[in-house]
């Protein structure tokens, strides 16, 4: 059954997160596969964007560590808005892909490098 103040809370966690590109991201998931948009709408920005126990920017330095490690780079660097929406500077996300090169691996870096770059220049900061 639905929550829908879970809902409501997910879809406000998730515009303060990421913006306009949150949403359309929603609609287009939503468009897919509206239960699979749900899920993660209630469950992850309903739950677990609620949680206290960090910052949403470390949350965010937590979430784009495990997507540099994964390999996940379209992930990441849509994750990578988010951070700098949540404060993280530039040299901030410099220095968790560097501590991923030695952990994860230089080709995971290599990747998580690339979709950084396209943030700078899709957000000015190149």
């Amino acid at each position: 059954m639905a929550d829908e103040g879970k809902y409501q809370r997910g879809l406000a966690n998730r515009a303060k997160v990421f913006g306009n590109e949150g949403e359309e991201r929603r609609r287009a998931f939503e468009a897919a596969n509206p239960d699979f948009a749900r899920f993660v709408t209630e469950n992850v920005f309903g739950d677990l964007y609620e949680r206290k126990g960090i910052d949403p920017k470390a949350r965010e330095t937590v979430i784009l560590a495990i997507l540099c490690t994964l390999g996940r780079d379209n992930e990441f660097e849509h994750h990578a808005k988010a951070a700098i929406n949540m404060g993280m500077r530039k040299e901030d996300l410099q220095e968790i892909v560097m501590i991923c090169a030695y952990y994860a691996g230089a080709p995971n870096a290599v990747g998580a490098t690339k979709a950084m770059l396209n943030v700078y220049k899709e957000m000015g900061m190149d």
